[in-house]
């Protein structure tokens, strides 16, 4: 089945199971209202999709659930969506977990690290035959948090204000480049910052970073970020990015199930729209951004190639080590990646 077909089959099946649900006035008040927060200020190319499944649960719910996202800055900050979820200051979250490494080190490897699928196939395969879902539920309930599912993105690359010549050029620089992005870089001399996406432009702008180690291409040009970090080094530091979408337990757990059932299947929705979001807008964000002045590195010596990928593969150990949740994912992704090798 291709992707649009198989889009079309998800929604048409999640407005199908709201259908079977009790018929009720289109002026009733929702059963259960939600706020979700999320990373993105109001106005992304992504911020949209958060809104278009928040409108896809309310229809096929029949408007029993009502889910009202807050972007960035709207209440919850972006580094504050996890915890907020987890007290049920908000009853949702879709939090960017390389912003909270200490929180859960195991969001970073269900994120991504090199080593695991770099295409949309093999991280659905991953997560829905390979393990992954189940392993990283049990990791988010270890908080207090129901995990519903992921939603994809492209991988995370390097803008910074001066060209990169060699690896050696990135000694001292100070680059937005949280979780394991930034230790990353960090073998490579650069200090990492965390930072929220909507406090990057200004502090490129007033030189409290130098450049990013931390977004998709997309986001890039959404952030305007290239305006001021003009230098792009063409390799990827991941080539894929997974995120939760993640509910605080109680609320999960006081939705009758036939509603948490139309939750996960629209969830299969919101991941595939933010990989369809993905490849429709990857092109014009690199071309907007050349436009504007981005310049494309040149590519790396094969010693720097090698540091690179040498400098990746030390990231997947580390995780392990860090705990079980961190080592059991570390596992699965090593037995999948066998598999379909």
């Amino acid at each position: 089945m291709e992707r649009r077909q198989f889009l079309s089959a998800v929604g048409a099946g999640a407005l199908a199971a709201g259908a079977m649900t009790t018929a009720r006035p289109a002026s009733a008040a929702a059963e259960f209202s939600w706020r979700m927060a999320n990373l993105y200020p109001r106005g992304t190319s992504y911020g949209a999709v958060y809104q278009g499944f928040a409108d896809l649960v309310k229809r096929a719910t029949n408007g029993r659930l009502e889910i009202n996202p807050l972007f960035d800055g709207e209440g919850v900050g972006a580094t504050e969506v996890l915890q907020a979820t987890m007290s049920g200051l908000v009853e949702a979250g879709c939090p960017y977990m390389a912003l909270h490494a200490g929180e859960l080190p195991a969001g970073i490897v269900e994120l991504g690290l090199p080593g695991g699928p770099d295409n949309l196939a093999g991280l659905l395969a991953l997560f829905f035959r390979g393990g992954w879902l189940e392993a990283v539920r049990e990791a988010y309930a270890s908080v207090g948090l129901y995990n519903v599912g992921p939603y994809f993105q492209p991988g995370v690359y390097l803008i910074t204000k001066n060209p990169i010549n060699s690896l050696s050029d990135l000694k001292g620089l100070k680059l937005r480049a949280p979780g394991g992005y930034g230790k990353f870089v960090a073998q490579f001399g650069a200090q990492p910052v965390t930072m929220a996406f909507g406090e990057t432009y200004t502090a490129l702008a007033t030189g409290v970073i130098d450049g990013c180690a931390s977004s998709n291409l997309i986001d890039y040009r959404d952030g305007k970020f290239y305006e001021i970090a003009k230098n792009f080094y063409p390799v990827a530091v991941t080539a894929s990015q997974v995120s939760p979408l993640v509910v605080n337990m109680d609320k999960w757990n006081a939705l009758p199930d036939d509603i948490k059932a139309i939750v996960e299947t629209c969830n299969v929705w919101h991941g595939n729209a933010q990989a369809n979001e993905s490849t429709i807008s990857v092109g014009a964000a690199v071309a907007e951004m050349k436009a504007g002045g981005m310049v494309w590195g040149a590519p790396p010596s094969d010693a720097d190639k090698a540091a690179w990928k040498a400098a990746a593969e030390a990231l997947l150990p580390e995780y392990e080590a860090s705990d079980p949740f961190s080592a059991k994912l570390v596992k699965l992704q090593r037995e999948f990646m066998a598999k379909t090798a």
